[in-house]
């Protein structure tokens, strides 16, 4: 208690040593007396929010309710009206400031300081220098363009960020108040080829792209774009001539779309819709089919823009990335060229042909061939000429695979089930017997005279997503029926089976350059892991929430297209340097 008196009266004293004769005014008798003295509100924007403080004009100065500023500030305030003075206090920064009316000094953590104007009592209420306050509270007050400009945390704090505007680099300016960013409109127009307006009189911006307007002032939360209105979640504000304001919204205000961890900007907005099957034409370039459209696009992954639309999906690409081949409706084979974007039919075979592989020179096309999927061939691209190199009517072959070297194919094949019948004229079914029918992988070796297909398992399990690695070993997915059992991934090696991954929820796998690469489920994680057979090594690529229904590593680096669903259907992101890429929405 004696600690406190005696800060008061120190205080007192202090303050009673000013210079200035003190005066205590009733805010009539004030008011009536000083005729150029006008009270009214002052808009001010704190931290991007808009809000109105009461101010005090005289002479030409602008004073701003005491009581008004500790609030902004998230200050107590109170006044003695014993010892005639008033408190400003806030725990961070720590500070207590005492003011007195008409006093230019004040007592700020027991210290003496000058002010650069003397508070003035209106009413029952103080009025302070608004800057001076601010800066003494560990803020920054600014006016402008007929609004204040607060920061309540820190000077405004300028900065500068790089961004990719579809794909390439762009520096972007902005001001920190408070904890939030704003960023420069000039930067932002300039990245989309758009020009900037700020009418000096009434501080309306206006920003025009082409056919497009977006006007909005630091008046109001309110933005129109096209004449079309949406709420800015800040308010914007003008510094020293450039407008400042939310990115996103801007943003998208000019027709684009943002993603702010990756600060990536694609100025038209990201590719929408379902996208599925990525293909790697070159390192930088992805072939996506889109069946909402029923078409395929060449997708930039820098610009994440759609290169070209192919109207033709499920397309098959050549291993040099070129071309691509697709089959019609009717059974004919066709190949594009993505060069040149001419499209070639190649014979005029119309029987059935699934499962198309390319040979690795790019001559040819193996296919499982006919109705009943009971045959293999390839198909001569330069006259169209088709060879069955397997015809042994098994029905139902597919997931053809073609060895590195172009000597050894590989597919699966599962028989039919007996059918048993009640009658001797087999109308009426009593049962089928499934028992023999799982799955199975076959293999041919096409240097053979032969070409004899050889059965390489024969156990009860489903076989999935097999691939060749270079050496001519074999893996693939085993799975059941049985839900308790998760799938393993297994190797065949000279004939003899061995696990490489046991009883893991595996979601797909993939072979580049004879790394296996796998997507893992576990707890709602996704997650992709890399095994080199040289090292007899597992390397973690990168996890994910998002559920990830396939993978495409490319073969040009370590870069791991993925797809991902969503609410709306499948999406292409990329999996690069442990990061998570978007490319489509």
């Amino acid at each position: 208690m004696k600690k406190i008196i005696a800060g008061t009266v120190m205080a007192t004293a202090l303050l009673a040593a000013s210079t200035s004769s003190w005066t205590t005014l009733d805010g009539h008798a004030y008011a009536a007396a000083k005729k150029n003295t006008a009270a009214s509100h002052y808009i001010v924007n704190v931290n991007g929010n808009l809000m109105t403080v009461r101010s005090l004009h005289r002479s030409g100065i602008v004073l701003l309710a005491g009581s008004d500023m500790a609030k902004l500030f998230s200050a107590d305030y109170r006044y003695d009206p014993k010892h005639q003075y008033y408190e400003i206090r806030r725990t961070s920064p720590n500070i207590r400031i005492v003011l007195q009316t008409g006093k230019k000094a004040a007592l700020v953590n027991g210290k003496s300081i000058s002010l650069s104007v003397a508070p003035q009592r209106f009413g029952q209420e103080l009025y302070v220098d608004a800057k001076q306050i601010a800066a003494l509270l560990g803020g920054q007050w600014k006016a402008e363009a007929g609004v204040a400009i607060v920061s309540t945390s820190g000077s405004f704090r300028p900065f500068r960020e790089t961004w990719q505007v579809n794909g390439s680099t762009a520096t972007i300016h902005g001001l920190v108040l408070g904890q939030t960013s704003f960023y420069s409109v000039n930067d932002v127009a300039a990245a989309f080829g758009a020009t900037v307006h700020v009418d000096k009189k009434t501080s309306m911006v206006k920003v025009k792209k082409g056919n497009r307007t977006i006007i909005f002032n630091p008046f109001s939360y309110v933005l129109n774009a096209g004449g079309k209105k949406t709420s800015l979640p800040t308010a914007p504000f003008i510094q020293n001539g450039v407008p400042y304001i939310n990115l996103s919204a801007i943003v998208y205000a000019l027709g684009g779309e943002i993603e702010e961890q990756e600060r990536f900007i694609a100025t038209s907005g990201f590719i929408k819709g379902t996208s599925i099957h990525p293909q790697w034409i070159n390192q930088n370039t992805l072939l996506i089919s889109r069946p909402d459209e029923a078409s395929s696009l060449l997708l930039d992954i820098r610009s994440r823009t759609a290169l070209r639309s192919i109207n033709e999906m499920d397309l098959t690409l050549s291993p040099d990335g070129k071309k691509a081949a697709y089959v019609d409706e009717n059974g004919h084979l066709f190949v594009i060229d993505l060069v040149s974007n001419t499209v070639q039919q190649i014979g005029e075979d119309d029987e059935v042909k699934t499962d198309l592989v390319w040979s690795s020179d790019g001559r040819s096309l193996y296919c499982i061939y006919g109705s009943n999927n009971e045959a293999v061939a390839v198909v001569a691209l330069d006259n169209g000429t088709v060879t069955k190199l397997i015809d042994d009517k098994v029905k139902y072959k597919t997931d053809l695979r073609l060895s590195s070297d172009g000597t050894k194919l590989l597919y699966t094949v599962a028989n039919e089930g007996k059918t048993n019948y009640t009658d001797d004229q087999k109308t009426d079914v009593d049962s089928i017997d499934t028992s023999g029918t799982d799955p199975q992988l076959i293999l041919v070796d096409l240097s053979s005279p032969t070409k004899q297909p050889t059965p390489l398992t024969s156990s009860p399990d489903n076989k999935v997503d097999s691939a060749f690695l270079s050496n001519h070993d074999i893996v693939y997915v085993s799975a059941t029926d049985d839900e308790m059992s998760p799938p393993s991934l297994k190797v065949i090696r000279n004939g003899v089976e061995q696990t490489l991954l046991d009883k893991q929820n595996i979601i797909d796998m993939a072979v580049v350059k004879s790394r296996i690469y796998v997507v893992v489920e576990a707890n709602d994680l996704y997650t992709i892991r890399c095994f080199d057979p040289s090292t007899k090594s597992w390397t973690t690529m990168g996890s994910t929430k998002n559920e990830i229904t396939s993978i495409a590593p490319s073969p040009y680096d370590d870069q791991i297209a993925v797809t991902m669903a969503t609410d709306g259907g499948e999406k292409v992101s990329l999996l690069r340097h442990g990061a998570w890429i978007n490319l489509t929405k």
